[in-house]
């Protein structure tokens, strides 16, 4: 992933995401979420897996200098470069994420697995992400004006606002380097108050950057 060069505006938007970063983790570490769990999104009565794989919503992630990753999912599946996941007869995921190998379980507002334990809830227009994928905390706040949140405790922090339908786009912070980035939801992606679950959750993990 490309880095800008650091200018006085640059300075001003990585310190707002050191803000935010260090914010959300006192949260995190502070409370548990609140809200209404997200239901399980659940495949149509007498919906076939299909041989080919037909995507219904697309993540993408793109850096200002046109490096990026996207993951597309379906009822049963979830691919992309980082991702490649498929729901079973039981409602299990199992696959590779973000380089792990992994079996998940998916109930109401949570999604667990070996080091993983996720709460996905809403309240209000607001969508939360919140716990651990790994080693690392993850938060994540979608709202209609704003998606924040870090991906690996405090290192990486992003901050984006709309531009666009179903496009966010500012500023991502890893390791103290400064990035400027493109979120685009499409499809079912980008039904935020009605949330695909857990595919939309999973999707974002796969390719904002940690």
């Amino acid at each position: 992933m490309g880095a800008t060069r650091l200018g006085k505006k640059d300075t001003m938007t990585l310190r707002q995401l050191a803000v935010t970063a260090a914010s959300v983790s006192i949260l995190g570490c502070a409370m548990t979420p609140s809200g209404a769990p997200v239901p399980v999104s659940s495949p149509a009565p007498g919906e076939v897996k299909t041989r080919d794989f037909r995507p219904t919503g697309e993540i993408f992630f793109t850096t200002v200098t046109g490096t990026g990753t996207s993951a597309a999912f379906s009822d049963f599946r979830i691919v992309g470069p980082n991702a490649n996941l498929t729901r079973d007869d039981k409602g299990q995921w199992g696959g590779n994420l973000a380089g792990r190998n992994m079996i998940l379980t998916v109930a109401p507002g949570r999604i667990t697995g070996d080091g993983i334990d996720l709460y996905v809830t809403t309240k209000g227009t607001t969508l939360s992400v919140q716990g651990m994928f790994g080693q690392r905390q993850v938060w994540v706040t979608i709202k209609p004006n704003e998606i924040q949140g870090t991906t690996d405790s405090s290192r990486c922090s992003f901050d984006l606002n709309p531009s666009g339908p179903g496009v966010f786009t500012g500023g991502v912070g890893c390791g103290g380097l400064l990035t400027n980035c493109t979120l685009q939801l499409t499809g079912e992606a980008g039904n935020l108050q009605t949330p695909v679950m857990p595919q939309t959750v999973l999707a974002l993990i796969a390719v904002l950057p940690y």
